[in-house]
This record gives structure tokens, C-alpha cells and sequence, in this order.
């Protein structure tokens, strides 16, 4: 374990744990539970330095040393995926956080001991409004192509057994009728997934995501409304797309706490699911991390651990973050945000 990572004990550790098996609570590379440490709130732990130090040795490990035991997704936002849209799709419909969300959702998703495959619907729901936004000029295939990966964030099924497919291909040919048909093309695509999962989930869980975006801003109260108006905020660019994926961040958020609500899921699952960005100072990475930060400081909780990889010293994007030498939080983490500075959450 962590053999090429001279020093990073304070990071690794079992006995006794070190940063991350104390927030992740979870030994690596086991599937035993630590007690948590910020059990209300816990800081988003960013790795900062030059080239060649380290931190993306330091991110692989950490996914080798969860994976299978917790939901554990890692993504490079320098990666070429997050920077351009690819060619068929328009770039009013597309932004290099909004790919990232999808990605981390699909290495999410993935079973882990004990427990199934974690359902995104609210993020799923956003995603394909988004989508929908560049439909206007799309064929039918294109849509399908599209929305069918979207749509698998729902499914619940074993990949194995092809239900995952089946379902989504249901769903994305009604979806593909109301894009390609003479009503309006995003509200007939987003009225179709709604409907869908209102008649193909009957849990509760599913039905509360369903209607979620009745409280997006000036939505309402009707969950069609909120995801037309996140799809056109999205569209518009600057400010408005900002807001929009913020939300969208938020989606997948309340999704992952959904999965660990109730007493049931709490049994299955050990630990909190852990997000791993490496070069956050490009890409999405700016706009996921302040996402998160804002969310906590105005009191919209989550149970994510979030470990990130920052070329750099950081200043610029986290003014207000707590630093200390990896040895300074190899037992206890000494965390305490400021809060009235949304960065100091890092």
C-alpha cells in the first residue's frame, strides 16, 4: 500500500488512521469501518504543489484503495473530454462541469460490498434538459445516443443482464418522439423523462426526485418548469450557466445523500462515497469546488468526501482555505471553517 508515496502516511494510515480513512470512514483497502471525524460538516481536502510531487499518485491510490468498497469516482479535469464538447453536440448545450457530473455519476454508480448500484434520477433529469437544449438540429440517432447514456444513471439493474439497456432504450425512444416531434422540443423531452420515471419507479425515493426541481427559482412549484428554466439558464451562458450548474452539482449531491438515507441503506453502506479531481485549477474543476463550497457555507449539507489535486499553491481560487503540511493532520485535522468565508471550507 501507498509503497511509491514516501510521507503520505498522514494521508493513509490505518493505525492510527490517517486524513482520509478518518473522513471517508472506511480502512483502505478493506471493507471495515473508522469512526468519522466532522461527522456534521467535513472540509474539502485539496493537495497543492508543484509538478511531480505527487498528487495524482497520491489520487490513484486512493481510488485503488476504495474502489469496491465504497462508490469512489476520479476524474482529471485536464483530460481532453472536459475541453471541447465533442463535435455533433452544440456547445449551448454542453459545458466541461456538466460532462464532468455525468463521469463521476457513471464511476459512482458502481456496486460496492454489501451494497447496489447508486441511482442518480435528479442529476439524470438535469442532464438530459441540458441535453435537450441542442437537440434542435439533431437526428433521431444522435438523440438517442445521447440520452440513452444519461438515462442509464437511473437504472438500478445489473449491467450484466442487459435490463439497464432495455429500460433506457424504452425511455429514450418516448423521449426522442417528443424531441422530434411538432410540440416544443425541450419541454416535450423533459415531460417525457418525468413521465417516465413516474410510471417506471414506484419507491419513494424515486418519486421525491422526480419532483425536486419544483424549488428551482421561480419554478413554481411545477418540477417541469424548474428543468425548462435550468435548460435556458444553461444555454444562456455566463452568470446563468453558472447558476444552472451549480444546481445541477447540488443534484448530484442530494442524490448520493438519498442513497444513504434510511435505516436500511445505512446497514448496506459503510462509510461516505469519496470524489477524487486531480488539476481542479482547469476544467470544471473551479466550478465544482466553489459548487461544493457554497453549498456547505449556506448550509446545504452533503456526506461527500472530496479529495482534489490542485497544481499550484491555490491562492487564487481558495483565499480563504486552512492549510497545513501533511503531517499537521496525519492524527486530527484541527478544521474549523470560518463562516462567513465559503473557501475556508477547504
Amino acid at each position: 500500500m501507498h509503497r511509491r508515496l514516501h510521507g503520505r502516511g498522514a494521508l493513509f494510515d490505518v493505525e492510527p488512521a490517517g486524513l482520509v480513512p478518518r473522513l471517508v470512514g472506511l480502512r483502505p483497502y478493506q471493507h471495515r469501518a473508522l469512526p468519522l471525524e466532522h461527522p456534521g460538516e467535513l472540509p474539502f481536502v485539496v493537495l497543492t504543489g508543484a509538478r511531480g510531487l505527487g498528487k495524482s499518485a497520491v489520487l490513484a491510490e486512493l481510488r485503488d484503495a476504495y474502489k469496491g468498497h465504497t462508490p469512489v469516482a476520479l476524474v482529471d479535469c485536464a483530460d481532453e473530454q472536459f475541453a471541447a464538447p465533442p463535435p455533433e453536440r452544440p456547445a449551448a448545450s454542453w459545458s466541461p462541469l456538466a460532462q464532468a457530473l455525468l463521469v463521476v455519476a457513471e464511476q459512482l454508480a458502481e456496486p460496492v460490498t454489501g451494497a447496489g448500484r447508486i441511482t442518480f434520477p435528479r442529476l439524470m433529469s438535469g442532464l438530459v434538459a441540458v441535453a435537450a437544449g441542442g437537440w434542435g438540429d439533431a437526428d433521431s440517432e444522435r438523440i438517442r445516443r445521447e440520452v440513452e447514456r444519461i438515462l442509464l444513471l437511473n437504472e438500478s439493474g445489473s449491467w450484466i443482464s442487459g435490463f439497464a439497456g432495455r429500460w433506457a432504450g424504452k425511455v429514450a425512444a418516448k423521449v426522442v418522439a417528443a424531441a422530434t416531434g411538432t410540440g416544443p422540443l425541450v419541454s416535450g423531452a423533459i415531460e417525457a423523462t418525468l413521465e417516465s420515471i413516474a410510471e417506471g419507479f414506484s419507491s419513494r425515493r424515486h418519486q421525491k426526485a422526480s419532483i425536486w426541481y419544483r424549488t428551482y427559482p421561480n419554478a413554481g412549484g411545477h418540477a417541469q418548469r424548474g428543468l425548462i428554466l435550468l435548460s435556458g439558464h444553461f444555454r444562456a451562458g455566463g452568470t446563468s450557466r453558472e447558476h444552472a450548474e451549480r444546481y445541477l452539482v447540488r443534484a448530484l449531491l442530494a442524490d448520493l445523500t438519498e442513497a444513504y438515507a434510511g435505516v436500511l441503506p445505512r446497514m448496506q453502506r459503510l462509510g461516505r462515497p469519496l470524489v477524487l479531481a486531480d488539476n481542479v485549477q482547469t476544467g470544471p474543476g473551479p466550478g465544482l469546488v466553489e459548487a461544493v463550497l457554497r453549498d456547505r457555507a449556506e448550509g446545504i449539507a452533503d456526506q461527500v468526501a472530496f479529495v482534489a489535486g490542485l497544481r499550484g499553491d491555490g491562492r487564487e481560487l481558495l483565499r480563504g482555505g486552512i492549510r497545513r503540511e501533511p503531517a499537521g493532520v496525519a492524527r486530527r485535522s484541527e478544521w474549523t471553517p470560518d463562516p462567513a468565508v465559503p473557501s475556508s471550507r477547504a
